[in-house]
C-alpha cells in the first residue's frame, strides 16, 4: 500500500532542512521506499494566471469564444469553448510549451500556438482536469475559474499563485505499518533518520457538557473496542478553501464537501478514518454498533444497494444501519449543504470483521484498507481533536457535547524484555547500549529499566523482542553491516517427487505435441449443470469475481470444453493437456485439492479421435513406466459415447476414463466438433512413476511376422480379439491393431480389422510350416469366437 506524501505537509510535523533528495534517500533506507519523487510545480510548467479582458463571438464557430487575455505585461487572443468563461475571471492559461490531457483524458499533450476555426489561438485556457486536478468537481465543458483563490497578479506562475511548490513522495508503506501510511507516521520515521524534532503539539478542543442529546450504545465490545463520537451544531456546508482541496488533491483523494473533506484530511494526516452523520438524520438520537439483522440493507455511500448479513458489524441508529462498521458510511445520513448538526465518529473496529465484511460485500475504501491492518484504540485522541479544530475551522458550529467515549476496557501498553548484548548477537555486529536505545526512542519506545515500552501506533506491528532488534538494525543501516560470505556446505534439498513429475508428465506431452492450457479453477453454475454435477457438492465462493466464477471446479472437463468450445472456429482440430488441481469439498475444513490431468483430442472423426487419445495414453504410460494397465468397458454412458468410453485400469484399480465426449453433454457447451478426453485422477498414479529401466535379453532365434486381415461385426472389441489370439498360441509374442476399415466391400455393420503378429520360439528358429499351423489356429479361434470372415 502507498502514499502519497506532501513534503511541505511532513515538515510541519519535522523539523528538517534537508532536500527532498536527501530525505527520501535517508527514509528509503530504513524501510520507507520512495519510489517516486515529483516536484508538483513542474506539472504547471508554462502555465500563468490569466484576466479574461473581453470576450468575442468566434466568426466561424457558435460554441466557440475568443477571449482577450491578459498574461502580465501582454494581452493575447485565446480561442477557448469553456461555457462559463466570463470577462473579468481569473483562469489557468496554458502558454505555448505548456503540457496538458485535453478534457483530462489520454496522455500529455504539449501546446503550441495554433490557428482554430480561422482564428489564431496563443495557448490554451484550461479546466482543473487538464492540469491534473481532475477530482474537482466541474462541468465538462467549464475552464477552472480561479478567482476566488487567488489574487495574484496576471502573468504569475499557478504554481505560486495557487501555493503548488511542493515536493510529493510516493513512498510505499507495508502492510504490517498502516501508521506510515499517514503524515504523521511517515513524520515519526523521519526523526530517526535525520534526528530531528517531532513537532506535534496536539489541539485541545473546547468541549461541551453531557451527550449533546445523543447516546451510543456498543453491543459488540470486542469487534469494537473503543468508539467516541462528539456533536456539532451550526456547522456550514460547503466547498472548502483551497489550501485544504490542494492538500486533498496531491495526496489523491476528491474534494467533496468541508465536512467530508476534514475527514479524509485527517485520515491522510494522522492515519485514522473517521466518519461524520447528518444528526438530523440519525432516528433517535441514538447510535448503536451491533450486527446486522438478516435481511437489512443499507444504501452506501457510493450509492449502491447492500444486503447485510448477520456476521457483518454495523453503526445504527435506532431504527436500521447508517454505516457498515469500518467500510463505508450510508448515504442517507451523510452530510449535504442542508446539514447543520453533525455528529463525529471515530472508532476501533476488529481488523477481520472488517476484512471479512469488505470481501463479503465487495465493497472498499480508504478506511477499510487502513482497519483490516489493525488500528490501535490510542490513535483516536490525537485524531478526534484533530477533526474537531478543523471543522470548527472551515464550517463553524459549536461543540454541543463531551467527548462520548465507549471502550471495552482500560488501555493496556506492550512492553518486552530488551537485552542490548542479545541484540548484538542476532545482527553480528556490536552496537552500543546507548546507540541502541536512542534508536529505540527517536521510534518512539520508551525504555523502562531491562524492558522496552512500544508506541500505542506500532501496538499491531511489535510483537516480541526480536522486533526491537528489527527495529535497530533497519535505523542503523543495513549497508553499515558488514559482507561476509557464508562458510561450510549447503544442505541437500530433498526433492518433492510430485512436482518433479509434474514437470516430467509436461515436458512429455508438450514433446508429443500437445498443447497446454492454463484455465481458471473457478466455473459456473451452468458450467456445472451442463457436466452434470451437482452444486451442493462443489465448493461455492463467498466473493466470486463475477456469476462465472461462483464455484471452484471439481473437474477439469468442464473447463476444457469451454476452452475448446472458445478455440475451435480459430482452430478446428488439436491435442491439448491440463495439469491443474480440482477442489473437493470437506465439511468444516478447507476443500480437498488433488491434482488431475485431462488430455483432449478433438476435431477428429469420433473413432479416430479415440484412437489417437488412446495413443497419447499409451505414450504417457510408458515413458512413466505403468505397465500394468487395461480399460474396461463401464464408463459412465450419461456423459460418454456409449461404444466409445472406458474406465482406465491400472493393477485392477480405476483411475480415470477415456472416451469421447456424449453429443448432449458436447451440445450443451456448444461444441460443433468431436471431443476425446482421458481424465485421470494423476495423483493416485503418481507413486507408481518410476524411470527405472528393465533388461531383457535379446532373443537368440530370429522371431516370424505376419499380418492377418478379417471382418468382424462392429460392436466387436479389439481386446478381446487380441486376448484370445494370444491364449490359442504359445509362440504367438506380439499382435498389434494396424488397421480398422469401414466402407465400401464391407457390410454397414461390421468393421474390417488389420493386426501385426510376431512370432518367436526361446530354442530354434521357427519354420514356415510352423508359423502357418499357429495362424490356422488363430484363424480358427476367431471364426468361433467372433464370427470372423478372413479377408485376402
Amino acid at each position: 500500500m502507498n502514499i502519497l506524501a506532501s513534503y511541505n505537509w511532513i515538515k510541519e510535523y519535522l523539523d528538517t532542512d534537508l532536500s527532498a533528495e536527501v530525505f527520501a534517500a535517508k527514509t528509503t533506507a530504513i524501510g520507507n521506499s520512495v519510489e517516486m519523487i515529483e516536484n508538483v510545480a513542474d506539472r504547471f510548467e508554462n502555465m500563468v494566471v490569466g484576466d479574461v479582458v473581453k470576450l468575442e463571438v468566434h466568426p466561424n464557430a457558435d460554441k466557440l469564444k475568443i477571449a482577450l487575455t491578459d498574461i502580465g505585461g501582454k494581452k493575447v487572443r485565446v480561442v477557448c469553448g469553456g461555457e462559463n468563461l466570463e470577462e473579468g475571471q481569473k483562469v489557468v492559461v496554458g502558454l505555448p510549451g505548456a503540457k496538458v490531457r485535453w478534457h483530462g483524458e489520454g496522455d500529455l499533450i504539449e501546446l503550441k500556438e495554433s490557428e482554430i476555426r480561422g482564428e489564431k489561438s496563443h495557448g490554451m485556457i484550461c479546466a482543473a482536469s487538464e492540469i491534473g486536478f481532475e477530482k474537482l468537481p466541474q462541468e465538462e465543458t467549464d475552464i477552472w475559474d480561479i478567482s476566488a483563490l487567488t489574487d495574484a497578479k496576471a502573468g504569475t506562475p499557478i504554481a505560486k499563485a495557487l501555493g503548488l511548490d511542493d515536493i510529493l513522495f510516493d513512498i510505499e508503506a507495508t502492510t504490517n505499518r498502516p501508521d506510515c501510511k499517514s503524515i504523521v507516521g511517515q513524520a515519526r520515521e523521519g526523526v530517526a533518520v535525520t534526528g530531528a524534532k517531532f513537532e506535534a503539539e496536539p489541539p485541545r478542543p473546547a468541549f461541551g457538557k453531557g451527550n449533546g442529546g445523543f447516546t451510543v450504545d456498543v453491543k459488540d465490545k470486542a469487534l469494537c473496542p473503543r468508539y467516541t463520537a462528539v456533536v456539532i451544531d451550526g456547522v456550514t456546508v460547503g466547498p472548502s478553501p483551497w489550501w485544504l482541496q490542494k492538500r486533498l488533491l496531491l495526496s489523491g483523494h476528491r474534494p467533496i464537501n468541508n465536512i467530508v473533506d476534514v475527514t479524509n484530511y485527517v485520515l491522510h494526516e494522522f492515519g485514522q478514518p473517521l466518519h461524520t452523520f447528518d444528526a438530523d438524520k440519525l432516528a433517535g438520537e441514538k447510535i448503536v454498533v451491533r450486527k446486522a439483522k438478516k435481511g437489512e440493507k443499507m444504501v452506501a455511500l457510493d450509492g449502491e444497494e447492500y444486503e447485510l448479513t448477520p456476521d457483518m458489524l454495523v453503526v445504527a441508529d435506532s431504527k436500521k444501519p447508517v454505516a457498515v462498521a469500518g467500510v463505508m458510511g450510508g448515504l442517507p445520513t451523510g452530510t449535504t449543504e442542508e446539514t447543520t448538526k453533525v455528529v463525529i465518529e471515530c472508532a476501533a473496529f476488529d481488523s477481520v470483521s472488517v476484512r471479512r465484511t469488505s470481501r463479503a460485500l465487495n465493497l472498499y475504501s480508504d478506511s477499510q484498507l487502513l482497519f483490516e491492518k489493525g488500528l490501535s484504540t490510542e490513535a483516536l485522541d490525537a485524531a478526534m481533536a484533530r477533526a474537531i479544530e478543523l471543522i470548527i475551522e472551515v464550517a463553524g458550529g459549536v461543540v454541543v457535547s463531551d467527548l462520548i467515549d465507549e471502550r471495552a476496557g482500560k488501555y493496556k501498553t506492550l512492553s518486552f524484555p530488551f537485552d542490548p548484548e542479545v541484540v548484538n548477537q542476532l545482527i553480528g555486529i556490536e552496537i552500543e547500549t546507548k546507540e541502541q536505545t536512542t534508536i529505540l526512542e527517536s521510534l518512539g519506545f520508551e525504555m523502562k529499566g531491562k524492558e522496552v515500552v512500544v508506541p500505542y501506533w506500532r501496538d499491531n506491528d511489535i510483537e516480541a523482542s526480536v522486533d526491537l532488534t528489527e527495529e535497530i538494525a533497519r535505523v542503523y543501516g543495513y549497508e553499515n553491516l558488514p559482507s561476509i560470505l557464508p562458510e561450510g556446505a549447503l544442505a541437500n534439498m530433498s526433492e518433492n517427487v510430485s512436482l518433479v513429475w509434474q514437470r516430467r508428465v509436461k515436458d512429455l506431452l508438450a514433446g508429443a505435441g500437445l498443447v497446454e492450457v492454463y484455465s481458471y479453477a473457478f466455473i459456473s453454475v451452468q458450467q456445472l449443470e451442463r457436466y452434470s454435477l451437482p452444486t451442493k457438492d462443489a465448493v461455492k465462493l463467498r466473493n466470486p469475481l463475477s456469476k462465472d466464477h461462483e464455484y471452484m471446479r471439481p473437474s477439469l472437463v468442464p473447463s476444457m470444453l469451454t476452452v475448446i468450445e472458445e478455440n475451435q472456429a480459430r482452430d478446428g482440430a488439436g491435442d491439448l493437456f491440463e495439469f491443474a488441481p480440482v477442489y473437493h469439498a470437506k465439511k468444516g475444513d478447507i476443500p480437498d485439492q488433488p491434482y488431475g490431468l485431462l488430455l483432449a483430442s478433438y476435431g477428429q472423426d469420433g473413432a479416430a479421435g479415440f484412437v489417437r487419445a488412446k495413443g497419447m495414453l499409451e505414450r504417457l504410460f510408458d515413458q512413466v513406466g505403468i505397465n500394468n494397465w487395461d480399460l474396461a468397458r463401464d464408463a459412465d454412458e450419461t456423459l460418454w459415447h456409449a461404444g466409445r468410453s472406458a474406465s482406465v485400469i491400472v493393477d485392477g484399480k480405476s483411475v480415470g476414463v477415456i472416451g469421447q465426449v456424449r453429443n448432449s453433454v458436447a451440445k450443451a457447451f456448444g461444441l460443433d466438433v468431436s471431443v476425446v478426453l482421458v481424465d485421470l485422477d494423476i495423483e493416485s498414479l503418481i507413486p507408481q512413476f518410476t524411470q527405472n529401466k528393465s533388461y531383457t535379453e535379446i532373443p537368440q532365434f530370429q522371431e516370424v511376422k505376419r499380418d492377418l486381415a478379417f471382418v468382424v461385426p462392429e460392436r466387436t472389441e479389439f481386446a478381446a480379439v487380441r486376448e484370445a489370439a494370444l491364449a490359442v498360441s504359445e509362440l504367438e509374442t506380439t499382435l498389434d491393431l494396424f488397421d480398422v476399415y469401414r466402407g465400401k466391400g464391407v457390410d454397414d455393420d461390421k468393421k474390417s480389422l488389420a493386426i501385426h503378429m510376431t512370432f518367436r520360439s526361446d530354442e530354434r528358429t521357427l519354420g514356415a510350416a510352423e508359423v502357418d499351423e499357429e495362424l490356422s489356429k488363430i484363424r480358427g479361434v476367431l471364426v468361433k469366437k467372433f464370427g470372423a470372415i478372413m479377408r485376402s
